[in-house]
């Protein structure tokens, strides 16, 4: 006879995570389902000679003090990963500065008194007029205080982190939020440990709240009957619920794991025309036989139109020096690396454009730009492992290697999916519906969305 549970989670990214683990600590049986051996999805890492490296390259926006510590607190828990905060810094033209206030003796002063206006403004708005410039392009708004394309290259430095998606189609409302909350916290950060210490500290509470895990567990298919979500398979076991909570992306969900057949045919055509991001381009860990660098996070400023790097790239013609975050993550966490070594790693390097067949240029042009923010790393190199977007949603089986859904206009508030879906009791949590903020911020922030207004405390 097939097992019953209160609820079944699909997918332990961040969002699954976060979900089962607020499920179980209301004292609901609650199983979690993961296809792959490890959770945390793309907060998830992995040990290569001694190095601990991270699926992607993250920063956290708020740290403890966000969404991923709020989860935390709503069970009880005080937060137990530790955060090292930095302040982020670019590079441009060979010089490493601190933004905004270096761009005063680089652009003309009515243009650097525009961005400071810009970013003033978005600091004193209350977010409830935020909500009035959802449908409004980020470019459209900025270009109200300045026209600086150096400036624009830098706001679009940091809405593409945000929000996955360019100036010219991102929500300024959702952009304005990011800002405000990072901005307020000051606590920009990464975790001891790497982000796998994360998905532990969801994880391991979640196991101690009476919460089931199954590793491995790939589901072929969400049981739905007569308009209501029944269970899950996985393989021929049936397990049983009426509340399944899919953290395995939206259009997986709804085309794959249940079939298009199950719901209206305009949610199946608004569900298949979502656009996604990338996977930032292409990730690049890059291990060193010595300490070289003090730099934490630095974003780097080569091209003022990132379009067109991207669609170069994309014709096979590579630059010298790429746009790209770099991180060296073993400079927060002595977790990272061995003694005495250290780990850098980037992402960026063309957007979405890289392919296979210009993947292994990037990666030379992205050590290149890397040998000239850290002197010596070339020579100093012991591996370098690479992963492109496309290899990521591969991997995961899931579009959005970056975060999931963009947060464009048309994708964002009242346009962004909901969490609910025309299945009774079949619910989306993640980076693809609901929720607001950065990242793995924004996967937590649909979970608690999904408890307060699908799971409210009876």
């Amino acid at each position: 006879m097939a097992e019953k549970y209160d609820a079944i989670v699909v997918g332990a990214g961040i969002g699954g995570l976060a979900a089962a683990l607020m499920l179980s600590h209301r004292g609901r049986k609650t199983l979690l389902l993961e296809k792959h051996r490890f959770l945390g999805g793309r907060c998830s890492s992995f040990d290569k000679e001694g190095f601990h490296c991270d699926l992607g390259v993250h920063l956290i926006s708020r740290s403890d003090k966000g969404p991923i510590g709020d989860v935390l607190r709503r069970v009880g828990i005080p937060n137990p990963v530790k955060y090292v905060y930095v302040r982020p810094r670019s590079s441009y033209q060979g010089k490493v500065r601190t933004y905004p206030h270096d761009f005063k003796d680089m652009v003309p002063e009515k243009d650097f008194n525009g961005l400071m206006n810009f970013l003033g403004e978005i600091r004193s708005m209350p977010e409830e007029k935020m909500k009035g410039y959802d449908y409004t392009p980020l470019q459209t708004f900025l270009s109200q205080y300045t026209q600086e394309p150096l400036l624009h290259s830098w706001v679009q430095s940091i809405c593409g982190i945000y929000t996955g998606c360019p100036i010219e189609t991102a929500s300024t409302g959702e952009f304005m939020r990011c800002l405000k909350w990072e901005a307020e916290a000051r606590a920009s950060g990464y975790p001891d440990g790497g982000c796998s210490a994360i998905a532990d500290a969801y994880g391991d509470p979640f196991r101690k709240f009476g919460g089931e895990i199954k590793l491995g567990a790939k589901v072929q298919k969400i049981e739905v009957e007569r308009g209501s979500a029944k269970g899950v398979m996985v393989g021929d076991e049936l397990y049983q619920s009426d509340l399944v909570v899919s953290n395995a992306d939206i259009q997986n969900t709804v085309l794959n794991l249940v079939g298009a057949d199950y719901f209206p045919s305009d949610y199946v055509e608004r569900i298949k025309g979502l656009t996604y991001t990338g996977g930032g381009g292409m990730v690049v860990r890059m291990a060193l036989d010595k300490i070289l660098t003090d730099i934490h996070m630095l974003g780097n400023i080569t091209s003022l139109d990132r379009g067109e790097q991207a669609r170069n790239i994309q014709q096979g013609i590579i630059p010298e020096e790429l746009n790209l975050m770099l991180v060296v993550p073993s400079n927060f966490s002595n977790k990272i690396a061995p003694e005495g070594k250290q780990y850098v790693c980037t992402a960026g390097g063309g957007g979405g454009a890289v392919t296979k067949e210009t993947k292994e240029a990037v990666k030379e042009a992205v050590i290149r730009t890397a040998d000239k923010i850290i002197p010596g790393l070339r020579e100093n190199l012991l591996w370098v492992n690479t992963t492109t977007g496309e290899e990521i949603e591969n991997m995961l089986g899931e579009h959005g290697a970056g975060i999931g859904v963009q947060q464009t206009v048309d994708q964002v508030g009242d346009k962004r999916p909901k969490i609910n879906t025309p299945i009774e009791g079949l619910y989306i949590v993640g980076c693809e519906a609901g929720g607001q903020g950065v990242g793995i911020e924004l996967a937590a922030n649909s979970a608690m969305e999904f408890m307060d207004e699908h799971c409210p405390i009876a």
